[in-house]
């Protein structure tokens, strides 16, 4: 039997960021797109992350509405604050909705909320949503949709500690949180001390579940949500692994070698920060 799940893709616009260290050759620094994904029923419907703007939280609140579905619930995949910020401001719109994440995830949650000052509004003054998040555990079994699981699973980590994506077996549909990036450079700066080698494993999981469908947390918006997005993730670990291990390039030319192999992905800054926390900063003069 087919099931009449069907699911949305939004993605909320790069945001600028104040007081950050120059990108080579003048790219802009900014906070990557995030994608919110709302699987919606004939009736009811889950959204997966928000985002964490004002301004995108009244956006992706005209797109939800546009569905004329009853949100339901609200699943966060992991603790950074860019993929849940907005969650007390959407759910003023939406008071219908449990918030759900793992145990892990919710002390993620909390952490990043200890730190939103130094980390977040420092960076984008006025611009990052207020309230806090106490999310309900998820359940073992998952949240239910109209008749369907939506399961909850545990990556470990990826582009931080306890990651987590949700699984909708009935339409092969993985919702990756962080854990997949889709033409989109990756965030690398806690990836040190086999953290790598642990998103690798978390790559191994989600591709044993063989998905149809992959919606990565960071992403060009004109890319397919297609499982070889996995795979995609996994050539860029790969390259840049290669390069770290070559060690024979400064930061500016690991740099231009990543952005020659991987031309037009989304948001240089994260890269060149990535470059930054993993093979150190440029030497001055």
């Amino acid at each position: 039997m087919t099931s009449d799940l069907r699911f949305h893709v939004h993605v909320a616009d790069p945001t600028p960021e104040h007081g950050t260290p120059p990108v080579p050759h003048g790219h802009p620094a900014v906070a990557s797109p995030i994608s919110s994904t709302l699987i919606t029923g004939e009736r009811d419907a889950v959204l997966v992350d928000t985002p964490w703007t004002h301004e995108h939280i009244r956006v992706i609140g005209d797109w939800i509405a546009s569905f004329e579905k009853n949100l339901t619930a609200i699943y966060i995949t992991h603790g950074h604050g860019d993929h849940w910020f907005g969650v007390p401001a959407l759910l003023e719109r939406f008071p219908g909705a449990k918030v759900y994440a793992t145990a892990t995830v919710a002390a993620g949650m909390k952490r990043q909320q200890e730190t939103r000052g130094e980390m977040w509004e420092a960076r984008f003054p006025g611009q990052v949503c207020e309230g806090e998040v106490h999310p309900e555990i998820i359940p073992e079994e998952g949240i239910e949709l109209e008749g369907e699981l939506l399961k909850a699973v545990e990556l470990g980590h990826t582009d931080t500690d306890d990651t987590t994506g949700l699984w909708v077996p009935s339409i092969r549909l993985f919702v990756a949180g962080d854990s997949v990036y889709n033409h989109c450079h990756q965030y690398l700066n806690e990836s040190g001390h086999g953290g790598l080698e642990a998103w690798y494993r978390a790559l191994d999981i989600i591709e044993a579940l063989d998905p149809r469908y992959a919606v990565a947390g960071h992403k060009d918006k004109t890319q397919p949500d297609d499982g070889g997005a996995v795979q995609r993730t996994r050539t860029y670990l790969d390259t840049f692994q290669r390069l770290v291990k070559e060690d024979t390039r400064t930061p500016e030319e690991f740099f231009d070698e990543m952005m020659r192999l991987f031309p037009g992905y989304a948001n240089p800054k994260a890269l060149w920060r990535s470059v930054v926390a993993v093979i150190g900063e440029p030497a001055a003069g």
